[in-house]
């Protein structure tokens, strides 16, 4: 028991380190960029999506069709480097479906899980060239919602909402991606691709399930 708990201690304090870190890091580089930089330049905008989500660990897991949608700020250090500050709405979770026997014949079982996020990325982006950039930091996520919707055959689905001791709200993990700002020729657009990998586990108490996301967006900077 004693093991268990010790574990459970050094799970989440090697997540609150891996976060302190991170923000360290990124405020380091803020202030050591801004102290080399003649002057700071910033941007404000749009971006809106959609993407494809799953929970690692569930049996008979699917992808699930989810949007994003949000505003962001872009401070921007040099040509090459720069910091993506966001606030969006995103949905996650999976769907799945299964065959079992009933009554010596088979019926299929639907499952859909459905979770509605506030989400804060804070990301470093490196532009290589005049064509693709690469971009990478911590999201910090807080789940608004979450309900499962289940069938059984041709049964009229079944709802039911998550309670607030049967779920984490407070999700955080890894964003990886590309972007492009001159795909579209216009310098006030741009395209991504953005991989999502999170490190809590969604709902309590049923082993691994955290949330793994791909995202493909498309945003309008206000210059």
């Amino acid at each position: 028991m004693t093991g268990i708990i010790l574990f459970v201690k050094r799970k989440s304090l090697t997540i609150k380190s891996l976060l302190a870190l991170m923000v360290v890091t990124v405020f380091s580089f803020i202030n050591d960029a801004t102290l080399n930089a003649q002057e700071l330049d910033y941007h404000f905008g749009v971006r809106g999506g959609v993407g494809m989500s799953t929970l690692s660990g569930f049996q008979n897991n699917g992808l699930k069709l989810g949007l994003t949608a949000g505003g962001y700020a872009k401070f921007i250090f040099n040509e090459n480097n720069s910091i993506d500050v966001e606030l969006s709405y995103s949905t996650g979770g999976q769907q799945s479906q299964r065959w079992v026997d009933n009554n010596e014949a088979q019926v299929k079982i639907y499952n859909r899980y459905s979770l509605h996020y506030l989400s804060l990325p804070i990301l470093y982006q490196y532009y290589f060239t005049d064509i693709l950039g690469i971009e990478g930091g911590l999201n910090l996520r807080y789940c608004m919602a979450g309900s499962l919707k289940s069938k059984i055959g041709n049964d009229s689905w079944h709802s039911v909402d998550f309670g607030k001791d049967s779920y984490n709200s407070f999700d955080m993990g890894l964003i990886m991606g590309v972007y492009t700002e001159n795909f579209i020729p216009s310098d006030h657009f741009f395209v991504s691709l953005r991989a999502y990998f999170g490190f809590i586990d969604v709902v309590k108490n049923v082993g691994s399930n955290k949330n793994i996301n791909v995202q493909v967006s498309i945003g309008y900077m206000f210059k």
